[in-house]
């Protein structure tokens, strides 16, 4: 008796998504992050009922509904999801391809994604990345900034090859290696009753509101953790994204910031501020140069790596 073999439909036949051409693929793409096509199809200059056909023509080569047409617009289905990620993955792809080979053009000789904090920015990594771009300029940098976490998930991602972050807890996907210190300190308008001082402990600081940076920032949660656990608020009078916007809220008077000392001090001088040693023990905080475990890094970015630690 000949054995019974079962043929199994793949889940979702992907190989149908190499047909189309990489503009159905961001229309497909901006689709599922606005919900509304006709909002997609003018991001790409389409007219709407050429962004509907492509749309349906993907739709008929996976063999599945990938939209969910609802009464307040649209959103992609399981199977839509599914297309998303493996369409972002080919867009991620195609991009770098581009990328490498407008390097190559240029005479370029070789490409480093770079995410990092503001505070590594400003501490040290501005300056490292501009001697090393000095000392190899046939190696092309991208550098964006972003908060610690964001980085670590632009690392897991694939979206970046190396990254600067605040030191948190060990993460066994990562690799780290210690970068740098920065030290945060206090700034207060000059007429702020703490103005005379020159060193200050946050718990007395706490009878303040605060011109605080945005939620999600590796600094934000910092001080609202060690508010948390001297058992009293921390009282965000204003959120903004900037260290430049801390200090100019802090000169009109709005709170009292807490930033890196090496971003405040050239703000300070210029606007007047008072600038006051933090003497808390966590005051001081550790950058980490990092990347994914998982992603073995370039001769390039093994490159840059040897120059930051060294």
């Amino acid at each position: 008796m000949q054995p019974c073999l079962t043929a199994r439909t793949p889940a979702f036949p992907m190989v149908d998504m190499l047909h189309h051409d990489l503009q159905t693929l961001r229309l497909f793409v901006a689709l599922c992050e606005l919900r509304n096509l006709s909002r997609a199809a003018a991001r790409f200059n389409l007219a709407l009922s050429a962004a509907s056909r492509r749309i349906k023509l993907f739709e008929a080569e996976a063999g599945t509904p990938l939209i969910k047409r609802l009464p307040h617009g649209l959103e992609p289905t399981p199977a839509g999801i599914t297309a998303l990620r493996y369409a972002e993955q080919v867009l991620r792809l195609s991009d770098q391809f581009e990328a490498a080979s407008r390097d190559h053009r240029l005479g370029m000789r070789g490409r480093i994604r770079v995410s990092a904090s503001s505070s590594a920015l400003v501490q040290r990594l501005a300056a490292d990345l501009a001697a090393f771009a000095r000392q190899a300029p046939e190696i092309s940098i991208e550098l964006e900034e972003r908060p610690s976490q964001e980085t670590l998930e632009a690392l897991s991602k694939n979206m970046v090859d190396i990254g600067v972050v605040v030191r948190s807890a060990p993460q066994a996907q990562y690799v780290t290696i210690p970068y740098a210190e920065d030290r945060l300190a206090v700034a207060v308008p000059k007429g702020h009753w703490l103005a005379h001082a020159d060193r200050v402990w946050f718990r007395d600081l706490l009878e303040d509101d605060f011109v605080a940076l945005e939620g999600g920032t590796a600094i934000d949660r910092l001080l609202a953790e060690q508010a948390r656990l001297l058992g009293r608020p921390f009282r965000r009078k204003v959120q903004v994204r900037t260290f430049e916007t801390v200090c100019q809220m802090v000169a009109q008077g709005l709170g009292t910031g807490i930033l890196p000392e090496a971003a405040l001090r050239p703000f300070a001088e210029v606007l007047g501020l008072k600038l006051l040693h933090l003497e808390d023990p966590w005051a001081v905080r550790h950058l980490d140069l990092c990347w994914y475990a998982g992603h073995e890094p370039e001769a390039p970015t093994q490159k840059l790596i040897e120059a930051l630690i060294r």
